[in-house]
C-alpha cells in the first residue's frame, strides 16, 4: 500500500494524468473542427448545449422558434469566428492571449483533479501550513458601561459593589447605551468590530470569571467580566480533513502548472531585446 501511495506521488504520474486529460478533452473540443474550414456541422451534442444554456437563463426549454434562433445565432458566432482567425484578428490580442492561457491552465488543473491525496499526504500539508488552519482565540464577557469620561472613583465603586455579598444587577448599573451587555463566545475580529480595535486584547488580560476594569473601548469606559475562553487551537485533520483536502488540492495544482510551463518552457529559445539607448 505504501509503495502505490509513493507512485501517486510521483511527478510523472502527474504529467501522464495530465496528458491523458488534455488528449480526452482535445478529442471532445475538436470534435466539431475536423470538417472543412467551410462547411459547419451542428452536432446534436451542440444543438442540447445550447438548449440547456437557454433553459438555464429562462427556466423553461426553448420553443421550436428560440431552437431555431439559437441554432443560427451559434452559426453566425462561427462563421465570424473563423473569418476572425482567417484574418489573423486573434494575433496580439491581449484579452484573446489570456483567455487561452487560462484555458491551458485550465485543462492543467484537470489533470491535478484526477489525483486523491492520501491522510498521510493531508496530515503533513496541515503541519506545514498549520497557520492557515488555526483556529483564533474567543472569548465571552459581560460589560457595563461606565460612560466616555467617567469619574476616577466611578469604577472603584461599581467594582465594590460587584464584589459585596448582594451584588446589585449588572443590567441596572451604568450608563445606557446601545452597545450589548456582553458577547458569547466571539473572535478578536467580532470583539473589536463591535468595540473597537484593541478590546479583545485588553480582554484576555482579565481574570475569568470575576467584575474587572476599567476597560477602554472606542466609545469609552467599562468594566467587563470574562465568562469563557477558548484558547487558539489546530484542530485535528479529522475534524476539517474537507478544507484541507481543498487547500492541498489548490496547492497541487498550482505546482503542476508551474511544472508543466517548465517543461513547455525548455522548448523554447527566448530572447529579449532592450531597447537602444
Amino acid at each position: 500500500m505504501k509503495a502505490i501511495q509513493r507512485l501517486l506521488r510521483e511527478p510523472l504520474l502527474h504529467f501522464l494524468a495530465i496528458g491523458a486529460a488534455l488528449f480526452l478533452l482535445y478529442g471532445l473540443f475538436e470534435t466539431e473542427g475536423e470538417t472543412a474550414p467551410n462547411v459547419i456541422v451542428v452536432t446534436p451534442e451542440r444543438v442540447a448545449q445550447l438548449e440547456a444554456g437557454f433553459a438555464s437563463v429562462w427556466k423553461r426549454p426553448p420553443n421550436a422558434a428560440e431552437r431555431e434562433k439559437l441554432i443560427e445565432d451559434f452559426i453566425k458566432e462561427e462563421i465570424y469566428y473563423r473569418e476572425a482567425l482567417a484574418l489573423g484578428l486573434d494575433r496580439n490580442d491581449t484579452v484573446v492571449r489570456r483567455r487561452l492561457r487560462q484555458k491551458m491552465e485550465f485543462l492543467t488543473d484537470v489533470g491535478a483533479e484526477l489525483i486523491s491525496p492520501s491522510d498521510e499526504d493531508l496530515q503533513a500539508y496541515l503541519e506545514n501550513h498549520s497557520e492557515s488552519f488555526r483556529q483564533t482565540a474567543k472569548l465571552a464577557f459581560d460589560q457595563i458601561y461606565l460612560g466616555e469620561a467617567p469619574s476616577e472613583d466611578a469604577a472603584a465603586d461599581l467594582l465594590a459593589e460587584l464584589e459585596s455579598a448582594n451584588p446589585p444587577d449588572p443590567a441596572e448599573l451604568g450608563e445606557r447605551t446601545l452597545l450589548p451587555p456582553g458577547l458569547g463566545l466571539s473572535s478578536p475580529l467580532a470583539v473589536d468590530g463591535t468595540f473597537g480595535g484593541g478590546f479583545f486584547d485588553q480582554l484576555t488580560a482579565l481574570p475569568l470569571g470575576t467584575w474587572s476594569g476599567p476597560v477602554v473601548s472606542a466609545y469609552g469606559v467599562h468594566l467587563a467580566r470574562v465568562t469563557e475562553v477558548e484558547q487558539s487551537r489546530l484542530p485535528p485533520l479529522a475534524e476539517i480533513r474537507d478544507i484541507v483536502a481543498q487547500a492541498w488540492q489548490a496547492a497541487k495544482a498550482e505546482e503542476l502548472r508551474d511544472l508543466h510551463y517548465a517543461r513547455l518552457r525548455e522548448r523554447f529559445m527566448v530572447e529579449v531585446q532592450e531597447a537602444p539607448q
